[in-house]
């Protein structure tokens, strides 16, 4: 069973405060039970469940740990020949130690690599969820919409009867019965396309005629009173990502700047006539670093932070301002939203009482009664259209603030 929801809280308070008492239209609450008690009733929370276990399981990061950095980077052996004498042979070795300094900054770079993400599996599961989202609030607008045509439908079948009782007389206008008829075949229509739209998202998730709970969807009113909210900061995490990258590389060639020990070695030379001359010693080389190179490379990653930085800074603004000037447009619409909310209200009130003093005629038709509910109808179908217009303006914001895509089980549809 498709859950009955109405619109957002001040249509009910719209449809609470009147009601016309002419045609008993609840009757079709009564009847659609019987048939869907063994139906499966999918929440919310289990909606965004379904088949997205394996799209949102990985973000393609290995997660892997930088194993112990090397004291020492180079070990060199050498040895050289006097005069082709093996007996005089000479023999070097060398060793280039590494800093603390550089092994943190190797194990940072290495970490920061090895934890990369996939982030074209990451931009694949926002486009899962914001389908998902999409999916959800089309689900809960159509069973709106469905709720408001089955209503409908009783009314031009009550107006069917009337007129056909009446289609005897001699000033009867037939062309009632034509336009009857073909405002049924359009309402016919509609009920297919809802029909078809419902059986696409359930084949397309492997489910067998459903019914859904929206226990617990937001408002329009819920959300006109959150916004406008502060925009809250976002960065793109490939943007963070690259960032972080130069900064480990800057830190690296800043690291090698100040390596000033070079290297030591041990070097041994071969028996020979001259005794007091030593044949082991142990030698240290120092570097006072002043390589244009490097210096060259420091200022290009300097640089090269500094523009991602400008560039993530001037992102960020373009999206607050999009996402403000989108917030603003959406409380424009919302007002119009309310506003038609107040307009039908006031007519239907009016009506309400016009038909309350035709009740009192002898002999009235009740065509006109029938209108006026059939008018009321329409009314809320003309504010469910406006109202979906708002719901995907809503998801849209949220989505260009960077918070659809940490929002996984359906949060910015809930209350």
């Amino acid at each position: 069973m498709i859950e009955v929801m109405l619109l957002p809280e001040m249509i009910n308070d719209y449809y609470r405060k009147v009601t016309c008492h002419s045609i008993p239209l609840l009757v079709v609450l009564l009847s659609v039970p019987s048939q869907t008690t063994a139906q499966r009733v999918i929440s919310s929370m289990e909606f965004f469940g379904i088949g997205m276990e394996e799209v949102m399981g990985t973000t393609g990061s290995r997660q892997g740990k930088a194993p112990p950095m090397p004291w020492f980077e180079e070990y060199q052996f050498r040895t050289e020949t006097r005069d082709f004498d093996v007996e005089r042979q000479e023999y070097t070795f060398r060793m280039a130690p590494s800093t603390g300094r550089k092994r943190r900054a190797l194990t940072a770079l290495y970490n920061h690599q090895e934890s990369a993400p996939d982030f074209e599996a990451l931009e694949s599961q926002c486009d899962a969820l914001a389908d998902r989202y999409d999916s959800w609030l089309e689900l809960y607008l159509m069973d709106q919409e469905l709720t408001i045509l089955t209503k409908l439908r009783i009314v031009l079948d009550d107006r069917q009867t009337v007129l056909n009782r009446q289609a005897g007389s001699l000033d009867f206008d037939w062309s009632k019965l034509v336009k009857l008829r073909q405002d049924v075949t359009d309402l016919d229509l509609r009920f297919s396309r809802l029909n078809t739209e419902v059986a696409r998202i359930n084949n397309s998730m492997g489910l067998v005629e459903p019914s859904f709970s929206f226990t617990g969807f937001i408002t329009l009113s819920q959300i006109g009173a959150s916004f406008p909210g502060a925009f809250k900061l976002t960065n793109d995490p490939k943007s963070d990502y690259e960032l972080e990258t130069v900064a480990r590389e800057l830190e690296l060639e800043k690291a090698e700047q100040k390596q000033y020990f070079d290297f030591a070695q041990v070097k041994y030379q071969g028996p020979h006539s001259d005794l007091p001359r030593e044949r082991l010693s142990i030698g240290l080389a120092f570097q006072l670093p002043n390589s244009g190179g490097k210096l060259v490379k420091i200022r290009e990653l300097e640089l090269e932070e500094e523009t991602l930085r400008r560039e993530q800074a001037a992102a960020v603004e373009a999206e607050k301002v999009g996402y403000e000037a989108d917030m603003a447009a959406w409380l424009i619409d919302y007002g119009h939203f309310n506003f038609m909310i107040s307009a039908h209200l006031r007519e239907k009130e009016e009506l309400i009482r016009i038909g309350s003093q035709l009740k009192k005629k002898e002999g009235f038709s009740p065509l006109p009664l029938l209108e006026i509910e059939e008018r009321a109808l329409r009314n809320e179908l003309r504010l469910l259209d406006l109202s979906a217009s708002l719901y995907q303006k809503y998801l849209k914001i949220r989505e260009g603030a960077g918070e659809l895509c940490s929002a996984v089980n359906g949060e910015l549809l809930l209350q």
